[in-house]
């Protein structure tokens, strides 16, 4: 005789289980904002509020609305494992950035991204003793007098962008704006990250320019993506287990590929030339310097030798991080000059004033630009444009937490004062030489693209440059 020792069928036990696991980890957590008294949209069951992504991972216009709608702190959940807080209060960025920064010193949760290779040995990426070691070991790589080093590398590649923006000037044409910076800003990083000299304006199929670009391709294709976003308790240790990620494989591949060997280069032949690669070899040796415009809060970690991977995955987080928000912000502030011309007659100005006598532009020239600097402020700020809201009297009337383009704390943007070297160089250059105007394929109303991580016309940038009397 077969004794049934189930008083219900098997099939409804295990729903019955599938239905506490669900609630378990993908309903119960979204009750933690409302516990707290966080307002926020509604997350749905095990998705959150993912649906979100449908308004654009780039849409500054909805993520007012969203602060307008639910107060400066409000709640989201990416998936049911990550609540997040969205904050535009100033006093509570005070607290987060500074004051309790020894709460909030991790960048990122363990769940939101995965711990492989290149990313797991970024700056951008470690946290605790590790990240305070690696910062204050890589900080003298962007001291004053290097970047000074670096400024003669980055005027050769600003001729080379005036000789490529020539060249649409003499047949007439119009010239996009973030393909001309973008090839700026992807030679000026390539010479002064790896020592490399490329010219992508002329070579776009160079192996740099491919895999720079290939690197910015978002993960939002990728349906293992998606499976993470929702599921990270489950798809984390299988992806890290298996050593998977989401940057492009080939990428990793090229830049290891690269870096090795000029890693063997440098430790085996003394090298003279200054780049990023070579002072992160010797960054452990470097002494502390005093900076004459330091932003930075000081970090207490000890300097220590970095490894191979250290050296690697920071020289990539370098790369990429240093050419499309540098091209983008040079490609707006070109956008922004051409159409307020007044403004331009006043950069204009102040360029030919400090570059009467000079044929680069050295770190005493880039001191006095300070009118060309609050137009690359303003474009940071993004619209409308009105670059008297960055006079020094403006800058210090208004909470340095009302505006925030490099972050800030101990773990704002490093290169910061590189990535504003750059711009003001490669701009200056410009406008040495030529006046920017506006063309009849302008498209002056410069709706972004809302499925981009950082701000891209739908129709492109489209100028005109005249050259000057």
């Amino acid at each position: 005789m077969v004794v049934d020792l189930l008083p219900i069928p098997l099939t409804w036990v295990l729903l019955g289980l599938l239905a506490l696991l669900v609630y378990i980890y993908g309903v119960r957590p979204l009750s933690t904002f409302q516990k707290m008294g966080v307002h926020g949209p509604r997350p749905w069951p095990i998705i959150g509020n993912v649906l979100d992504i449908r308004h654009g991972v780039y849409n500054p216009d909805h993520q007012v609305e969203r602060s307008q709608r639910y107060g400066k702190v409000y709640g989201l959940y990416r998936g049911a494992a990550t609540p997040l807080l969205v904050i535009s209060d100033r006093e509570m960025l005070r607290e987060v950035f500074v004051k309790q920064f020894q709460n909030f010193s991790q960048r990122t949760g363990d769940t939101q991204f995965l711990k492989t290779r290149p990313i797991d040995r970024m700056l951008t990426a470690v946290n605790g003793e590790d990240w305070k070691n690696m910062r204050s070991t890589l900080s003298p790589a962007f001291s004053g007098r290097k970047l000074k080093q670096m400024s003669e590398q980055i005027n050769r590649c600003a001729d080379q962008l005036v000789s490529n923006l020539g060249e649409h000037t003499s047949q007439g044409q119009s010239f996009d704006a973030k393909t001309l910076t973008g090839a700026f800003t992807m030679d000026a990083i390539a010479s002064v990250a790896f020592g490399t000299d490329i010219d992508s304006q002329r070579n776009p199929n160079d192996p740099f320019v491919v895999h720079a670009k290939k690197g910015f391709e978002g993960p939002f294709k990728n349906p293992l993506f998606w499976i993470f976003l929702f599921f990270p308790w489950i798809m984390k240790p299988l992806l890290e287990g298996i050593g998977y990620n989401f940057f492009p494989r080939s990428t990793t591949k090229f830049f290891y590929k690269v870096l090795d060997q000029l890693i063997e280069l440098r430790q085996t032949t003394v090298s003279e030339r200054l780049d990023f690669m070579q002072l992160m070899l010797n960054a452990h040796k470097e002494p502390e310097e005093e900076e004459e415009d330091n932003r930075d809060v000081k970090v207490q970690g000890k300097k220590q030798a970095l490894t191979k991977d250290d050296v690697v995955s920071n020289g990539i987080v370098f790369f990429l991080a240093g050419y499309d928000t540098t091209a983008t912000t040079m490609a707006f502030t070109l956008f922004n000059l051409a159409v307020n011309q007044q403004a331009q007659d006043k950069v204009i100005q102040e360029v030919d004033d400090v570059m009467r006598e000079k044929d680069q532009v050295d770190h005493e020239a880039l001191q006095q630009m300070t009118y060309l600097e609050m137009c690359i402020m303003e474009t940071l700020r993004l619209y409308p444009p009105a670059a008297l809201m960055f006079t020094s009297e403006e800058r210090e009337k208004r909470d340095q937490y009302d505006w925030l383009p490099f972050g800030a704390g101990p773990r704002n943007c490093i290169g910061m004062r590189l990535a504003m070297m750059e711009a003001k160089i490669g701009l200056a250059k410009v406008l040495m030489k030529y006046r920017i105007r506006t063309g009849p394929d302008t498209d002056t109303t410069l709706k972004l693209k809302k499925f981009e991580p950082f701000p891209q016309p739908v129709n492109g940038i489209k100028l005109q440059a005249e050259l000057r009397a």
